[in-house]
């Protein structure tokens, strides 16, 4: 099985690599945006095949979705930072959007020509469904989407996109909604990562035993991140026909647990 990787070297993609060839079913291609790919997939680039791409290039995608013919697609690359979709809407829009749909776009095409298209895994947010009321949890795939800020609302024009192609074209377009996810290599920029990177400074005597905290009493839904690539993996072989789906524990953790 062919399997194309958008953002292969980002937090999750680093995950999903690992976990696909320990399962050995695939023969893994993706896409970098830079000619070095990330350190996070050093130890296993011997076993990829990469290609430097934008997303946002949509004659690039053709291309490598045109050469690599994949049966399944994972789009990963994405700007994924809820505060620099707030500091730079443009460019998140610009990305999350258009992004998705040069990869659509180039799947239909690679199905024009060899009679079927690959499923495609889109990776949107638990963030499109914004402040949702006691009353209205738990949250299910049917809740209403009310996103409150640039990326989720980026995320939520992406699965108004995948509902085109599936319903225009008759492709296997799944959207996969996860909540917080939190593991090994994910950047600093995120809660639980930053506490980790300060408690490891603060163990070592590098910097003071002070921790500067935001809103301890805010409850989030965490899930370990290699539980999370296991469940996008499986929403291709999924015996339904529902396209969008929560991935998440069903459980919220106040940040200072």
């Amino acid at each position: 099985m062919r399997v194309l990787v958008t953002g292969i070297d980002g937090f999750v993609g680093s995950h999903l690599v690992e976990f696909l060839l320990q399962t050995g079913e695939a023969e893994i291609s993706g896409t970098i945006l830079t000619p070095e790919p990330d350190p996070n997939i050093a130890g296993v680039a011997a076993n990829l095949r990469l290609d430097t791409a934008n997303v946002c290039d949509a004659k690039r995608i053709e291309e490598l979705v045109l050469d690599t013919r994949p049966d399944r697609l994972v789009h990963l690359a994405a700007q994924a930072f809820v505060p620099d979709s707030v500091r730079d809407p443009t460019s998140t829009l610009r990305t999350n959007v258009l992004g998705t749909v040069s990869v659509l776009e180039a799947a239909r095409k690679l199905g024009g020509i060899r009679g079927n298209a690959p499923a495609v895994l889109l990776i949107s947010s638990g963030e499109v469904y914004g402040r949702v009321p006691p009353e209205g949890q738990p949250i299910s795939e049917e809740s209403p989407l009310r996103p409150q800020n640039p990326y989720a609302a980026s995320k939520a024009s992406t699965e108004l996109i995948a509902r085109a192609y599936r319903n225009t074209y008759g492709m296997d377009v799944i959207v996969a909604r996860p909540f917080n996810h939190i593991g090994p290599r994910q950047s600093p920029s995120f809660v639980c990562s930053e506490f980790g990177r300060r408690f490891a400074e603060i163990a070592s005597g590098a910097s003071n035993p002070e921790l500067h905290v935001g809103n301890l009493d805010a409850g989030r839904d965490f899930t370990d991140v290699r539980d999370v690539v296991r469940a996008y993996w499986a929403l291709f072989d999924r015996r339904s026909t529902e396209s969008v789906f929560n991935v998440c524990s069903g459980r919220a953790h106040r940040i200072g647990e």
